[in-house]
């Protein structure tokens, strides 16, 4: 009997960290877009994603940059928050972001900087709390945008998502993205139930 108990508490720990990132997915489907569709909000927000050993944004995080500068230029947002980590003297996310976001062709007083983005959770909290945003456009890659849409939603920031654009990335790289999503989606739900207290 405690065998097929123990066996029966596994499975579950298994399956429901599934479900809830299934249901993440399946509700944000409705409200990912592409660059040209999606509406139009005052503020992106750019989620980091990592430094390359020179200091410059990891390839995925170029690929934020330059998705939010391709709306800023289009005019489909005004500002554009880049939120990431600052870890020590020689790690400086924020700015790589900020260099990277000019170079691409969004203008120095419409960047807005979070230094404290070492989660999604953190900058989802910081947009509305310090920042005061209500409305955002969300940009990342898709394995990504329902964690972030859900986050969003929770802290009362009305969000659409824009899957940012991409080269093809290895298999075993998104394979992990996808893998990590789902004890990142207990997290995001744990976060937001305390935040709710």
């Amino acid at each position: 009997m405690n065998q097929i108990l123990i066996i029966l508490l596994f499975s579950l720990s298994l399956v429901v960290p599934i479900i809830i990132r299934l249901v993440m997915v399946a509700s944000s489907y409705h409200q990912c877009f592409s660059i040209q569709t999606v509406p139009c909000h005052p503020t992106a927000i750019v989620f980091g994603a990592g430094l390359e050993k020179n200091g410059c944004p990891s390839k995925v995080l170029r690929e934020r940059i330059q998705t939010a500068a391709i709306l800023y230029k289009s005019g489909k947002v005004n500002k554009v928050i880049l939120s990431g980590t600052n870890r020590w003297i020689y790690y400086n996310e924020t700015m790589a972001m900020k260099l990277a976001g000019i170079e691409a062709g969004i203008h120095e007083a419409d960047i807005l900087i979070d230094p404290d983005g070492f989660r999604s959770f953190n900058t989802c909290f910081h947009a509305k709390e310090h920042f005061h945003i209500t409305e955002a456009t969300l940009i990342t890659q898709s394995f990504h945008l329902p964690r972030v849409l859900f986050l969003a939603w929770n802290l009362g920031i009305e969000a659409h998502g824009v899957i940012a654009q991409h080269e093809n990335h290895r298999l075993d790289d998104v394979i992990w993205w996808h893998i990590r999503e789902i004890p990142a989606a207990i997290r995001a739900v744990w976060d937001i139930r305390k935040i709710n207290r």
